[in-house]
């Protein structure tokens, strides 16, 4: 049987409703993986978030006062027309996150829960890096599928969609080779019965 594409999934998701579900579900390790980025950006900064689903994190990082820009891409075409219908003043590209790249480059890139839905991860985030990161700017993802987390092993065959296991380790490996700094790693949201959300993050130094 052929693999769904990460694409269609979250754009049938969309159609039936899911992507209210899956945005408040997230919303706790996001906003503390937020809290702990933004506590140094009290000056301007522009925002991209890569995958945006149906724009809730758009909406709400547009919402702080200095935040100058929040825009959202996403490939799930049910996904952008759901941002669009809920906030149709906010700026969201339908777009393949491979090849898309923003009319001006952001101070912070954000990402939940996309990244291993890719098949080589490297050549995302070398190409974000590249092409929508500003120099003294910052890449943040979150993860909830990796080694780790026995929970999520089996979701790519549960789903019938490609996901890239691998470990923290692997993900830092990834952020270190595509000339990031001060790359790091920690758990967002953990609790007893969840090991947290992993989240990596990356500065772009001049």
């Amino acid at each position: 049987m052929r693999q769904n594409t990460a694409t269609d999934l979250f754009s049938n998701w969309a159609k039936v409703g899911r992507d209210q579900g899956m945005a408040d579900s997230h919303d706790p390790a996001v906003s503390e993986i937020l809290d702990n980025i933004l506590k140094y950006h009290k000056t301007s900064f522009t925002f991209i978030d890569a995958g945006c689903g149906n724009g809730w994190v758009v909406r709400k990082v547009r919402s702080i006062p200095y935040c100058s820009m929040a825009i959202g891409v996403d490939g799930a075409r049910s996904m952008i027309d759901n941002a669009k219908n809920v906030d149709p003043d906010g700026e969201y590209y339908l777009d393949d996150l491979l090849s898309w790249t923003p009319d001006q480059k952001a101070d912070i890139v954000h990402s939940m829960e996309v990244f291993y839905y890719f098949k080589d991860p490297q050549y995302l985030t070398d190409h974000i890096v590249n092409n929508w990161l500003k120099f003294n700017g910052k890449l943040v993802i979150g993860l909830d599928h990796y080694i780790g987390n026995p929970d999520s092993y089996s979701w790519s065959k549960d789903l019938n969609v490609h996901m890239s296991l691998l470990s923290e380790q692997d993900w830092l490996d990834i952020f270190l080779k595509s000339g990031l700094s001060n790359c790091k790693s920690w758990k967002a949201n953990a609790s007893k019965d969840f090991p947290g959300t992993l989240v990596v993050s990356g500065d772009l130094l001049d």
